[in-house]
């Protein structure tokens, strides 16, 4: 149960910024010097991450939600993370965490070593299961995509113009660009070095999975 107050940090390159002015955290962001948000007592943290350009570590920390997206160089060492959602990141490294629940989506050149994981969230996140489950609802999307355009330029063609065919036809086509967009991403992300597992510990008790996490 994590019934402690949660303290909100939404990082980017600024934010880490200023807050390492205000709290004072070591480091410059630099490879050899990176920025370290290390051990801030007694509290639970819930992090949006979205950086680039600057090396960072969080370390020792209790976070009931972690979000990475977009960003590169991030380490996380020695925390307790009750639920983390990862997508579109490179050259992340988890180290010595605890981890409850976890999806990652077109992540790629990523390190996870010697972290505590329940079996089943292990088996997803070895397995790519949330970015295979995507990728096929995004087929699916594209094809109702093609079936909106089909059905707004026959109603075109057949000079039966109303509001519901205009509709159709925007929809579709809307549909189409950004299935097309995303799906052009998991194709350009597979380019990308695999992902590393190693040193797993794996809790086949699934304890806490049915345990409900509250943040008050």
């Amino acid at each position: 149960m994590l019934n402690k107050k949660s303290t909100i940090y939404k990082l980017n390159r600024r934010t880490v910024e200023n807050l390492k002015n205000i709290l004072g955290f070591k480091g410059e962001g630099t490879k050899d010097s990176p920025i370290v948000i290390d051990d801030l007592g007694d509290v639970t943290l819930e992090i949006s991450i979205f950086i680039e350009g600057i090396h960072l570590i969080l370390k020792n920390l209790t976070i009931s939600k972690l979000s990475i997206a977009g960003s590169q160089n991030v380490v996380i060492e020695e925390c307790f993370i009750a639920d983390l959602e990862t997508r579109q990141c490179r050259n992340l490294i988890f180290r010595s965490n605890t981890i409850l629940r976890i999806k990652q989506i077109l992540c790629r050149n990523c390190i996870y070593e010697n972290n505590s994981i329940l079996q089943k969230e292990y088996s997803r996140l070895i397995n790519n299961t949330h970015e295979r489950r995507e990728f096929v609802s995004l087929w699916f999307i594209l094809g109702v995509g093609m079936l909106f355009t089909y059905i707004g330029v026959s109603s075109l063609l057949a000079l039966y113009v109303n509001y519901v065919s205009i509709i159709m036809l925007f929809s579709g086509i809307s549909l189409l660009i950004a299935m097309i967009y995303l799906l052009t991403l998991h194709f350009l992300t597979n380019k990308n070095p695999l992902n590393e597992y190693v040193d797993f510990e794996i809790q086949k008790l699934e304890a806490f999975s049915n345990a409900s996490i509250k943040v008050i």
